[in-house]
């Protein structure tokens, strides 16, 4: 994880051991970092939680959810770890970390049957929540929840902007949003070359821009993958870092490390990309057709085809595209 908006400088770790003795299921999150004081520590029953979404995954889909399903798994979690912190930890933002440890619990499994595991998938759900004050005095709250790519498969390539594993939640209407807040979508798009190169390429994450229209506000951003990829599967490329900067009414930049609060005035944007999920298999054995789709539909750019797939291609794909008028 990148951080725990305390300590910005400070990565935390989610470590896993998965061990399969007779009829249980062992995660074992020994290693794991300690507790934090920012508010990314989750209790034992979000670890339950994750391990279940990991177990039903992996299992049969036909088999009814039932208590036979999470009779075998066991957890060993450390007291005082980021899993099983001791009051007065804070736990406000755990459901990152629950992300990353069902991400962590699949990829134990990857390494010895990955043909049944897609490549990781973004691991973000990013959220934002702005606290303004119009010009009248009035005042609003805005909360989001920012989804990123889902990892490619065996059998076929990942899903651009769609919450995964233990989220689901759904992208806000910018008709509602704008009705609502004094602010405008000057952009919302799927982010182009985010999702891992690969022979099924990952899902690309999202560009969402916000400008403020009057008054002040005071933004909590929660982002995640800022410091680390979503990594590939089978030879497959990492989906893109997630990235977000401020562009003040002057033109300045800023850029926001991960998580952070911040105020913004009239006249300033917020951008943010997130990441996309890891690709799946060689680049080299990617489908030529599914390139050029891929270069038709606006999922990738030709610079990136020509860094990730290989230059030499470009003319079998340009024909493709002839082709295809």
């Amino acid at each position: 994880l990148d951080n725990d908006g305390v300590e910005l400088d400070r990565r935390v770790t989610v470590k896993v051991t998965a061990i399969v003795a007779g009829d249980e299921l062992i995660f074992d999150l020994t290693g794991t970092s300690a507790q934090t004081l920012g508010p990314i520590n989750a209790v034992p029953s979000g670890a339950l939680a994750a391990a279940f979404f990991a177990v039903r995954a992996l299992t049969d889909p036909l088999i009814p959810t039932n208590g036979g399903c999470i009779r075998p798994v066991k957890l060993v979690l450390p007291s005082g770890s980021l899993v099983n912190p001791l009051p007065p930890a804070p736990v406000n933002t755990r459901t990152v970390t629950l992300k990353m440890m069902a991400a962590c619990m699949l990829g134990a499994f990857r390494q010895c049957i990955p043909e049944r595991l897609p490549a990781s998938d973004a691991v973000v759900m990013n959220g934002i929540v702005w606290s303004g004050i119009r010009d009248d005095g009035s005042r609003y709250v805005l909360s989001e929840m920012i989804a990123g790519g889902s990892g490619g498969a065996s059998d076929r390539d990942g899903v651009d902007v769609i919450e995964t594993d233990v989220t689901n939640c759904m992208n806000l209407p910018v008709e509602s949003l704008e009705i609502n807040c004094p602010i405008r979508m000057v952009q919302v798009a799927i982010r182009p070359d985010s999702g891992g190169a690969g022979r099924h390429r990952g899902g690309n994450g999202v560009i969402r821009e916000y400008e403020l229209l009057e008054g002040k506000a005071r933004i909590t951003h929660r982002g995640e993958r800022f410091f680390s990829q979503p990594p590939g599967s089978e030879g497959g490329a990492p989906g893109a870092f997630g990235i977000s900067w401020i562009r003040r009414a002057d033109g300045r930049r800023e850029e926001i490390k991960s998580k952070r609060v911040f105020d913004m005035a009239a006249g300033d944007r917020l951008i943010m990309h997130t990441p996309g999920g890891g690709g799946y298999g060689p680049p080299g054995e990617r489908d030529p057709r599914a390139i050029a789709a891929d270069l038709r539909d606006g999922k990738i750019t030709q610079a990136h085809m020509a860094a990730a797939y290989g230059s030499g291609r470009e003319t079998i794909i340009s024909t493709i595209r002839q082709q295809e008028g």
